[in-house]
């Protein structure tokens, strides 16, 4: 999906004309253009960081027992797995960097936090879809406008439509409970 698709959502939302595919804008048009896209990046780091990670796997070194992460192409956010030789190997997080009991080369699969987008760029994560994305920028478009109903509403659709993601196909189990009288 397009930053244009789901900032031109953000306006018909708001009762205001649709702006996005125009060629130039109004100083008025670009302030605002520009709230809403930071606050799509806000939304977006939340998702990406609570709700849906995006992963990423690639070729890292591993020089006593810690493991090279400034080649990496993205700003990591957790580890999740360290294979060398073929063989899942340990991998933890330290205040200094990340450590591992492997060693030389190894490849990292973590999770990541993306770049900010830009209006033009295109948003391939196919989990979200531009309706749940919109409201998640309006909730955060409207807390900074300190419009707390507004933003209370837009946020709690847009938790709900990434919790649905989040657990779609997944089997969820209660725990067995009391009943109290």
């Amino acid at each position: 999906m397009l930053v244009k698709e789901v900032i031109g959502e953000c306006l018909i939302k708001m009762g205001k004309e649709n702006f996005v595919d125009k060629q130039e804008f109004s100083d008025e048009e670009q302030a605002l253009a520009d709230r809403l896209l930071a606050a799509l990046n806000i939304a977006y780091r939340e998702a990406v960081t609570e709700f849906i990670p995006l992963y990423r796997e690639e070729e890292v070194t591993v020089h006593e027992g810690v493991v090279d992460v400034s080649s990496l192409s993205e700003r990591i956010l957790y580890p999740v797995a360290i294979t060398s030789g073929g063989k899942r190997r340990r991998v933890w997080v330290r205040p200094e960097g990340l450590s591992s009991d492997a060693e030389g080369k190894a490849v990292l699969r973590y999770a990541y936090i993306p770049a900010d987008a830009a209006l033009s760029d295109d948003i391939a994560d196919m989990r979200i879809t531009a309706g749940a994305l919109s409201d998640g920028t309006l909730g955060e478009y409207y807390l900074a406008d300190k419009v707390f109903t507004l933003a209370e509403a837009y946020e709690s659709s847009f938790r709900e439509a990434l919790t649905a993601v989040r657990y779609k196909g997944r089997p969820l189990t209660l725990g067995a409970g009391r009943w109290r009288e």
